[in-house]
């Protein structure tokens, strides 16, 4: 029982110091009201490039299909026509 008593005694002498850190406290001993800490604004920071980095991209998709007309699949250019042969040519050789 000794044992059991002296161990949850000691476990809540180390949780104290965790425990009186609060942000709350750092706001007093500064005199300022801190809303964010440094980890947070870092996150927001981090939030704020991603989504500009998504317009970005939204962005760049729409110009690049309002430069290029939208082509089906049977309009669509062949890169590779002067490398294979012509259908007529194709014929022959067979």
């Amino acid at each position: 029982m000794g044992k059991v008593t002296v161990t949850a005694v000691m476990i809540a002498l180390l949780a104290a110091p965790a425990h009186s850190q609060s942000m709350q406290q750092r706001q007093e001993e500064r005199g300022t009201t801190v809303t964010k800490t440094p980890m947070q604004k870092l996150e927001e920071e981090r939030a704020q490039r991603a989504l500009q980095a998504d317009r970005d991209y939204d962005a760049a998709m729409k110009r690049s299909k309002a430069i290029t007309p939208s082509t089906t699949p049977s309009t669509a250019p062949d890169p590779w026509q002067n490398v294979r042969p012509s259908p007529s040519t194709a014929k022959k050789a067979n």
